[in-house]
């Protein structure tokens, strides 16, 4: 039984390097072939060239990494001794900037007297100390941002309104980067 699992798993592996070959030679030549156009085709050709190629420089790398993760450690690491690669998802580059920060921001917080500022520096600090991908997904969102939105939608829906007037409202405040409505259109001048 164990070898019959063991020669699936050599098959296996040696059918996805047959499979990642036969991509990085085919890919780029039916891409060149006529009718040479953008379109669902020569995306889906070009990221079977790039998955292929990927697995491929995964099997000879000594690391293990793939290209996208070894143009990360190219490009966006620094070795330290102590900490290992610094990369694109840490905040602050060394130990030292945060300990920094963390007494300055002690100092900001003890300087505050009333708790309203004090409630808005911690917001404000929320949204500093989120990593580069935590900001790009979350955006300016803050802690509860489910519950909040799930009790404007269930004060919506008391109120009569239907999900296509909650996607309506979502939409318009996308389109006009959370600017609340005019009711008085100045582009109207009564006439039709």
């Amino acid at each position: 039984m164990a070898d019959v699992q063991e020669t699936r798993a050599k098959d296996f592996i040696r059918f996805k390097n047959f499979a990642a070959w036969t991509f990085i030679v085919g890919a780029p030549v039916l891409l060149a072939m006529p009718p040479r156009k953008l379109d669902l085709h020569s995306f889906a050709l070009t990221s079977a060239f790039a998955v292929s190629a990927n697995h491929l420089y995964r099997q000879r790398n000594p690391a293990g990494r793939g290209i996208l993760d070894e143009t990360g450690v190219r490009v966006f690491a620094r070795e330290d001794k102590e900490d290992g690669p610094a990369n694109l998802f840490k905040q602050l580059p060394t130990e030292r900037a945060a300990e920094v920060q963390a007494q300055l921001r002690a100092a900001k917080e003890a300087s505050l007297t009333n708790q309203t500022e004090l409630d808005k520096y911690k917001s404000a600090t929320q949204f500093q100390d989120r990593s580069l991908p935590e900001k790009i997904w979350m955006g300016a969102e803050t802690e509860g941002w489910k519950e909040r939105r799930l009790r404007e939608e269930q004060q919506a829906l008391a109120e009569g309104k239907g999900y296509g007037d909650l996607i309506m409202e979502h939409i318009w405040d996308v389109w006009n980067w959370g600017k609340p409505e005019d009711k008085n259109d100045n582009n109207t001048d009564g006439k039709k």
